[in-house]
């Protein structure tokens, strides 16, 4: 007998060890049947050995697996699939089935609920060996000195190493990962001291290639001999790299869920937040606190850029960082402290995100790693354009941030910042000291300016609406023709609609529509108004006003992101008087967004003087609207606002 052969024992070991039950198809009747798959089927092997196969199943399930298995089985030499054992009609056992031909035309059948086992008859050795060389997966034994002393095909294959490369091997050279030898090792002792008869261990081995396969193996002890040495053991191993992955993938799919459940719930929240008058802190920090007290996060910040430099500074912190960020520098600039996926963030504007590992995060690997940190998501917080800052979140899992849960997290910095941008609304609407900052801009490639200097005039503006995303600009021309400045400004790509209001010869108004107005949105999108501007033929007047304990040097950067060479001309406080108009509770409060609206557009276009200076129809062209639609909105506002005010008189 060939020294890697095993005895007839040895073969019937090796048969019996592995998971599931066999059975040995000759001709039409089981010749042999262990009794794993006699008790499966809820019988004992002597009462299925000798019999046909089709015993095991009802008529309509033998004719199926006869066209099916046993025909591709002897044809195409294997067979996988699913069947139900005894009466259906009473409910029978549901099995996975592996059918198998051996090269003298028997058939093996592994029954089971986890995969298929194979084997043939012969008397003596050839029985199992059949068992053995049809299974699927690595069979093998070790001899006293916990050795290969046998392996079949599937386990050379499995390895990508010949049988007389692993013949004599120790396994344990075998593993990748040094914490699964341990165990594997601990789990060896137990069972060779008696403690298991059987064990089962998960283990990572790199093929010849450099793949690395996930393995699992089942081994018991062989007949333990009188003298009480250690026989040797036999086992099964099954890669088990695809089942881990799809397991891995579903426990991705279900953390996702749970953080998407959990984004959805800060969106709610921070919803509320806005609804009662928030401040932008306390939004910040509702967010941060719930990311941190998550499970799945370890710690959370919203940062912004310090007064005066580039260093990225936290605003607020939520959950356990040690001192983290007092120990690592973060800019948005593009030098080394940078590049990470917080400076990328603001620079980019889109949801950044890394893993500890990655070569953009080696400035901060060290300090993350000492915290646990793995991988991190930064989050710009903007409205529109306008960005207000940055929400980083820490994991301590790599890959922690998918496609699906940045994209909740875009959302999210969506929200923020739009609360953010009313918070600020606010502050300057409620504020009883203010700030001005005066600019000039010498920037020519403006319509305003082009306009100017084209026909030796000034424009002034007199007024803007935001409608719809679009903005309805209001202008008073001096020293100019209207008409054909209006017709000039409209023939310019970037202007939707231009008209006369009002035509005094070499004075009057225009009311232009515009679908873009990158300074306007920035400026009010940093809680500020521009409340006033003026444009000759070679640069532009800014006045702007913000609340005096607002951001100011958010307010002149965005400015200067617009405008790059403006001049900050002049800063001023003042004190200002607040109507009961702009109060909660005032007049125009109890409109709707449209009705307010409408009013703004007709009043800044002379619908209420006399004469009318725009019509109605000339109204709802600019608000993209019926003019009955109009009529209705207006009619609504001034009854609203006209029994406020005598109903209180």
């Amino acid at each position: 007998m060939d020294e890697a052969t095993p005895p007839v024992n040895g073969w019937r070991e090796l048969a019996e060890s592995m998971p599931g039950g066999v059975a040995i198809q000759v001709d039409e009747e089981f010749a042999y049947v262990t009794e794993e798959l006699a008790s499966i089927v809820g019988t004992d092997a002597d009462s299925l050995t000798g019999r046909p196969w089709q015993t095991l199943f009802d008529r309509n399930e033998s004719d199926r697996l006869e066209r099916t298995a046993v025909s591709k089985a002897r044809t195409k030499g294997r067979w996988e699939g699913k069947a139900r054992t005894g009466d259906r009609g009473a409910g029978g056992t549901p099995v996975e089935i592996a059918l198998s031909a051996t090269e003298t035309g028997n058939l093996v059948w592994a029954v089971s609920e986890r995969s298929a086992i194979p084997a043939e008859r012969n008397d003596g050795s050839d029985r199992y060996q059949s068992i053995v060389e049809a299974v699927g997966d690595g069979v093998y034994a070790l001899d006293e000195n916990l050795q290969f002393s046998f392996v079949n095909d599937e386990m050379c294959e499995m390895f990508g190493r010949p049988e007389n490369e692993l013949l004599g091997t120790d396994p344990r050279t075998l593993f990748v990962d040094a914490d699964q030898l341990d165990i594997a090792a601990d789990m060896r002792e137990r069972v060779v001291s008696g403690d298991l008869s059987t064990g089962t261990v998960e283990a990572v081995t790199e093929t010849p290639d450099g793949d690395l396969l996930e393995l699992e193996s089942y081994y018991r002890l062989r007949a333990e001999p009188a003298d009480g040495e250690f026989p040797g053991s036999v086992g099964v191993v099954r890669d088990v790299t695809e089942r881990n992955r799809r397991e891995r993938t579903l426990e991705r799919q279900r953390d996702e869920l749970e953080t998407l459940d959990r984004i959805n719930e800060l969106l709610l929240e921070t919803t509320r937040e806005l609804i009662q008058t928030a401040t932008r802190e306390t939004v910040e920090r509702t967010v941060c606190e719930q990311l941190a007290a998550s499970d799945l996060y370890r710690f959370a910040w919203v940062g912004e850029r310090e007064f005066d430099g580039n260093r990225i500074v936290p605003r607020v912190t939520a959950g356990d960082d040690r001192g983290y960020l007092d120990e690592v520098t973060i800019t948005d600039t593009r030098s080394e402290t940078g590049q990470g996926p917080v400076g990328r963030a603001l620079r980019s504007n889109e949801v950044t995100v890394a893993n500890v590992d990655d070569s953009s995060f080696e400035h901060w690997r060290d300090a993350a790693r000492e915290r646990g940190f793995e991988s991190v998501v930064a989050v710009p917080l903007r409205d529109g354009e306008t960005v207000y800052g940055v929400m980083v979140v820490y994991a301590t899992r790599e890959d922690a941030f998918s496609e699906r849960e940045q994209a909740g997290f875009d959302v999210l910095g969506r929200t923020v910042g739009s609360v953010i941008s009313a918070a600020k609304s606010r502050e300057l609407l409620f504020a009883d000291a203010v700030v001005e900052l005066e600019f000039r801009v010498e920037d020519s490639d403006t319509v305003f300016v082009q306009a100017a200097s084209e026909f030796d005039c000034e424009l002034e503006l007199d007024g803007y609406v935001p409608s719809a995303g679009r903005w309805i600009l209001y202008l008073s021309v001096t020293g100019g023709r209207p008409v054909a400045v209006a017709e000039a400004m409209a023939n310019d790509e970037r202007v939707e609609r231009a008209r006369v209001i009002g035509d005094e010869g070499g004075d009057g108004r225009i009311e232009l529509v515009v679908a873009e107005s990158s300074f306007l949105h920035t400026v009010t999108g940093v809680g500020a108004t521009v409340q006033a501007a003026s444009a000759d033929g070679t640069s532009i007047r800014l006045v702007v006003e913000a609340p005096d304990d607002g951001e100011i040097r958010d307010i002149v950067d965005q400015i200067l992101s617009v405008y790059s060479d403006a001049e900050l001309l002049a800063h001023r406080e003042r004190d200002r008087e607040i109507t009961t108009v702009g109060r909660p509770g005032g007049v125009l409060d109890d409109l709707t967004d449209r009705q307010r609206e409408s009013v703004r557009v007709a009043y800044r276009s002379g619908y209420f003087d006399w004469p009318r200076e725009s019509t109605a129809e000339e109204i709802a062209e600019s608000l993209d609207i019926s003019s009955a639609t109009l009529h209705g909105h207006i009619r609504k506002a001034e009854r609203t606002i006209l029994s406020a005010l005598i109903d209180d008189d």
